[in-house]
This record gives structure tokens, sequence and C-alpha cells, in this order.
């Protein structure tokens, strides 16, 4: 139930930039190189097989973070402790993380050497237990290379040539990498009466197609660009560091966005507290992405130039408070009657949503893709329980 759980799975690692300096190190030492790596795409995540001494590791490739071992990876391996630094995720929150030293680590016949990774106990979060990952690939190990990701086949390209790609430099658009760990960012074209660009965060670990910094919304408030599907007090990112707090967001509709020659059009987006707006792996429905880190540019090999965006969805989200899925943002007007904030979900379309349950629905193993209604059993936080019947919307056009 894909539009059910989507802002759910944000892991997406936000930096303090001013703390971060090890992580820019290492890499592949060979040149001309070429390798082809098969992944697998759950729930918009991109989980590629990783060796580390001889055994096969199950990662995600996440260009909106740096390299993460999970604590259990690392206190199997040992690596060299680098340093310890102060990281901030996409709800804001703070934490500690040890860098540390990777000798060695391959995708495929690739070897990367000496590179740099936080360590993260992922034991701690429920939705990283869920997929069953020891880390994160990010783009610190993948600065110097061209990565060309396509999830209708689920083939990853890493090469430095970029003739094996047949890329064409006027079909680019520029990118520009962050210092310290060579997160890509991106100049998107905004289109409703009146126009805009943004520059936004390429971000692979994000399953979303546009997640909207508030902040830049209060800016773009003041053209007509976007319209206000909904607003709605709640939560329902969460980062690594956990949820995020409650507080108002909105849903907007955006005529036309606009990345590379591709046109979406009637896309749906939902104000976020980040610091930076970001596209996610979302858009890989739409064509192949090649972020080429060597030259600083990106391609998008659409499938089709204008592609409608907007999918019909049940009006509202949710997050997780501990194992418990609970109501996060209620869109729907005729739904805020019923529905608040907190409320737990107990039961989805009859089946209960348990410890076991939550996870297979987190990652695609319970799902009702072809129902366009939605039962479910609601217990409120004063205890009163109920069931309620949901049907898929599309939002309202933008005027």
């Amino acid at each position: 139930m894909k539009n059910i759980i989507y802002l759910l799975l944000i892991l997406t690692l936000n930096k303090s930039y001013s703390q971060v300096s090890h992580l820019n190190r290492g890499g592949i030492m060979s040149v001309n190189y070429y390798e082809e790596i098969d992944f697998e795409f759950i729930r918009n995540k991109i989980v590629i097989p990783v060796q580390i001494k001889g055994k096969t590791y199950r990662f995600v490739l996440d260009t909106g973070a740096p390299n993460v071992l999970s604590k259990e990876l690392a206190d199997v391996i040992q690596p060299a402790l680098l340093d310890s630094i102060s990281i901030r995720d996409a709800n804001g929150n703070k934490g500690m993380l040890n860098t540390v030293s990777l000798d060695s680590f391959q995708l495929g016949n690739l070897t990367f050497e000496h590179t740099a990774a936080l360590v993260f106990d992922l034991s701690t979060s429920p939705v990283f237990g869920c997929f069953g990952i020891d880390g994160l690939i990010g783009s610190n190990v993948l600065r110097n290379s061209i990565i060309s990701i396509d999830a209708k086949n689920k083939k990853l390209i890493i090469t430095d040539q970029e003739a094996k790609l047949s890329l064409k430099k006027k079909e680019a658009e520029k990118i520009d990498l962050s210092k310290n760990q060579s997160s890509p960012y991106l100049w998107l074209r905004l289109r409703g009466k009146d126009h805009a660009r943004e520059q936004v965060l390429i971000d692979t670990g994000a399953d979303g197609l546009y997640d909207l910094a508030k902040k830049h919304y209060e800016i773009f408030q003041k053209q007509d660009i976007f319209s206000v599907s909904g607003e709605s007090e709640g939560a329902s990112t969460f980062g690594i560091f956990g949820g995020g707090s409650k507080n108002k967001q909105y849903k907007l509709v955006l005529p036309v966005l606009e990345i590379n020659d591709i046109q979406l059009t009637r896309v749906v987006t939902n104000t976020m507290d980040d610091n930076e707006s970001r596209i996610g792996a979302r858009l890989l429905e739409y064509g192949v992405m090649i972020i080429d880190y060597k030259n600083k540019r990106f391609y998008f090999k659409a499938y089709s130039k204008t592609v409608p965006a907007a999918k019909p969805d049940y009006g509202f989200s949710q997050t997780l408070n501990g194992n418990k899925l609970i109501v996060g943002f209620v869109w729907d007007e005729q739904l805020k009657s019923r529905l608040k904030y907190g409320d737990e979900i107990t039961e989805m379309n009859h089946v209960v949503i348990n410890e076991s349950s939550l996870c297979d629905l987190v990652v695609g193993k319970l799902d009702f893709p072809d129902q366009n209604t939605v039962v479910l059993k609601i217990k409120t936080e004063t205890g009163e329980e109920f069931e309620l019947s949901i049907d898929k919307k599309l939002p309202p056009k933008a005027e």
C-alpha cells in the first residue's frame, strides 16, 4: 500500500557540514572501469549487494547520505575509528555518530579502498530493521564516478567513462556537490501561473518524487505557483534518529515540474521541516537517472517527455510510535472529523497490525495494490475503537 506508508520510509541523513571532515576520502583506485550491478528495488529503496571481507551484505544506495555501517557490522569487521561527529537527520533530530575508516569493500568487481563511513545502530530503528539492511552506500564514495540507475531493469552501472553510457553534454543539467560529502544538488524549474527555480538534493534514499522544504514554500507563497490541497497538524517523516515532532504542514499541487527535458504534470508534494527540498527514488518510475559526479552533470533518460504524476491517495499519512502504526497528517477535510494525529491503526483491510505485520506492510509483503478502498480499525488515544472505510481520491487540480 505504497501511498499509505510513503513518508514513513525517509532515511535521509542531513549533515552538520562544519563538523564533517573525514567523509571525502579513498575510493576506487583503478581507472577505465565499468561495472553493472543487479539490485533489488523494494518500496523505492535501491538495495545492492556489498562484499566486505569475503561476505555479502545488503546496503541501500543513498545519494543523499554518506556511507553508513550498522553497529552490528562494525562490531564484526572492527574498522579504525576516525572521529565522532554531530549529525542532523531529516527531521532535525541530532545525535553523535562515530566516523570510521573502511579498509576495503567491493561492489561487483570494483574495489573501494580507505573510505570513510558513519556507524549507526540500525537495530534501534524499526524501519531499517524491516528492510534487513547492513548500511548505506553514499555519495562520498561515488564522488569520482558516474552512476546510472535503471529501476525498470534493476541495474546499477558505475563507471568513469562517459562514452560507455553514450552521454551527450547538451542533454545534461549541471549539479553542485556538497563540500564535505559530495551530495549532489540540481536546479528544478517550477511552473504554475508564475515560474521559479529551486535547487534540490538528489536523494535516492528518499522514496518520494519531490519533497518541498517548508521554508522554501514560504518564499514561493509570494508567487502563484503551488495550490494548497490540504493542511494539517501532525508528523509523518521518519529519520535516522526517530520520528519528527508535531507541526503544521501543507499538501500542495504543482502544475508542472521540469527536470532536464521532462515535464511532470500535476505533481503532489508535502512540505517538511528539513532545510532543503529533494527529489527521491520515485523519479525512477519515469526514466533512467544518471549522476555524473566526475563532471558534475545530471542526465535523465525519460520514458516519456510529459508525464502526469498525480496518483490517487487516501487523504492521510501515518508514522510510527514505537512499534505502533499511527495517523500522521490528515489532509482530507472530510476525514478530520474522524481521524487525528496519534490515532493508532490496529487493523488494515482486516489484517491485524502488530510487530510482525508492520514490517510486512513496510516492505510490501502485505499489500493491496488493486484496491481503491482501505478499511481501517482505529483506536484513539482515549481508547475508543471504530472502523473506517476510506476511498482513494485524486487531489484537486491546481487552478
